[in-house]
């Protein structure tokens, strides 16, 4: 170990844990907060006192790693959950490191859960709108809540922050029957649910599979099973996130405070996409297509219309960002309960994809981040609210330019939601 890296070990009410000290911030890896007894089984809460080693990260982990300053005393707490289609990630995501914000007095956590069939398949006994992936992370905010004060986090400003599947996710917890104050408010970056629920969709699995879809079943298949069987299943909802919480209702969330974003173009990167605006009949086979994103009857033209407008050579990148993310954005501002705020993100010099807005709000000492600590620390996010005039903050992830604009996603609202 290098002179620059020393052990540090905190005593936490869970238990001793040792990390790493460097460059004035202390580094806590995959640091287990519960005990799986089976990959199939629903996660339980440690019942003992544990030491931990946690100075080598091991991202294959259901667990959670922390970043903080070094002699941190009631610091804010960001907990990120990461993205990843409900189906790949990891606590150990690189692209939010945590560092940049720890060096601002933010105590930085990632947590990771199940993905795949092993959080997000569902069986009969289950208990409804629960998820073991989403189960995962209330134990690890639970673990949070006993121990986060041994790392010098206030446990009473934990802002929830996630992206894409992660946002989902994060806006799940938020759910009134989830929510029991773990967290004060909520950022939800470009959430993404897919547009039909588990019960829907069991019998192509059982057929992909092969065995029923029960708890003992899917644990006497082998790990390449599994994956065949599942590949096969993914395959039949190509332009769909095919696991998942669903379905989604802003009106079902607590009344506490939540800021909203996308990426103007999401998914304009997709290789499909790419091949399909590019065709001579692209537009027709977006029409074709267009029964598999989740339009009410007759909706899908009135889009067209208003997509067009908007930007008329990407008509399929359009669809698929707007079905699988921007929806959802709009109906959580809309829709909520409780106070909210949106951000659209995008990028002077070429399209704003998904994902674009990770690095600067996490990885560098910028403008984004600022608004991120400063969000985290006091709870106020710096621009109107959404409200009935759908005001909605625009930012320029080149340039940093912000400007105040509005109803930026009336268009997809009236596609998905609004009646005739």
């Amino acid at each position: 170990m290098s002179s620059a890296q020393i052990p540090v070990t905190i005593v936490t009410p869970s238990g001793r844990i040792t990390g790493v000290r460097r460059d004035g911030l202390s580094y806590f890896h995959s640091l287990r907060f519960c005990d799986i007894p089976s990959v199939f089984s629903p996660a339980r809460p440690l019942d003992r006192t544990l030491d931990q080693d946690g100075r080598t990260p091991q991202p294959d982990e259901v667990a959670l790693s922390i970043t903080a300053p070094d002699n941190a005393a009631d610091c804010p707490v960001v907990v990120y959950i990461h993205g990843g289609s409900f189906e790949s990630g990891t606590h150990e995501d690189d692209r939010v490191p945590g560092t940049v914000t720890a060096r601002k007095g933010i105590i930085h956590v990632r947590v990771g859960y199940r993905v795949g069939l092993a959080g997000f398949a569902r069986f009969a006994d289950d208990e409804a709108d629960r998820y073991r992936g989403i189960d995962d992370c209330v134990l690890a905010l639970e673990w949070l809540h006993d121990n986060i004060e041994s790392f010098g986090g206030d446990k009473t400003n934990i802002t929830l922050v996630g992206q894409s599947a992660g946002a989902a996710i994060s806006l799940w917890l938020a759910r009134r029957d989830h929510y029991r104050g773990a967290f004060r408010r909520v950022l939800a970056l470009s959430p993404a649910y897919p547009r039909d629920t588990f019960e829907h969709r069991v019998a192509g699995l059982r057929s992909c599979l092969s065995v029923p879809i029960e708890r003992s079943a899917l644990e006497s298949l082998s790990p390449e099973a599994l994956e065949k069987g599942y590949t096969k299943f993914r395959k039949k909802h190509r332009y769909d996130l095919a696991l998942g919480p669903a379905p989604m209702q802003a009106s079902e969330l607590a009344d506490i405070p939540i800021v909203v974003s996308s990426t103007r173009d999401e998914f304009y990167d997709l290789p499909a996409a790419k091949r399909i605006d590019n065709m001579a009949f692209g537009k027709v086979i977006c029409n074709y297509l267009s029964q598999h994103f989740g339009f009410p009857h007759g909706r899908y033209a009135q889009w067209r219309q208003l997509a067009q407008y908007v930007d008329p050579d990407r008509l399929m990148g359009r669809m698929i960002g707007d079905s699988l993310v921007r929806r959802w954005t709009a109906q959580v501002a809309s829709g909520a309960p409780g106070p909210t705020w949106m951000m659209e993100f995008t990028r002077k010099l070429q399209p704003a994809v998904h994902c674009d807005e990770l690095y600067p709000l996490f990885g560098t000492d910028c403008e984004l981040n600022e608004w991120l600590c400063h969000f985290a620390t006091t709870g106020e996010p710096g621009f109107p609210r959404y409200g009935s005039d759908h005001l909605v903050l625009e930012f320029d992830l080149d340039t940093e330019d912000q400007r105040i604009t509005y109803a930026t996603l009336d268009y997809v609202a009236a596609a998905f939601y609004e009646e005739d």
